[in-house]
């Protein structure tokens, strides 16, 4: 019997919206406003949305620098927070 392939969570908006965000750490492009957020009100949100959507980020992230120059590794999320899906974490001091 084949195995089923597990649908994503986040709809795909939605890691497209944060995409930026979650990459530099601000929304130069207002990006978020598509997804009903500011700067200021989406920095308290980002740990909890890259824990749960950060997978979907890093595979929209990797399809939309396909045949260009890859982006800098880790982006600021990782920086941040640690590895997508993963245990929370907060780097001292912010």
């Amino acid at each position: 019997m084949p195995v089923r392939r597990k649908t994503a969570r986040a709809k795909p908006a939605e890691a497209q919206a944060w995409a930026g965000y979650l990459m530099c750490g601000a929304d130069f492009f207002d990006d978020l406003a598509g997804v009903g957020l500011t700067e200021e009100t989406a920095e308290p949100l980002a740990e909890a949305t890259w824990h749960r959507i950060g997978n979907d980020v890093i595979a929209y992230l990797d399809e939309l620098h396909r045949g260009f120059y890859p982006y800098p590794r880790p982006i600021w999320a990782e920086e941040m927070f640690g590895a997508p899906g993963g245990a929370k974490r907060r780097l001292a001091g912010r």
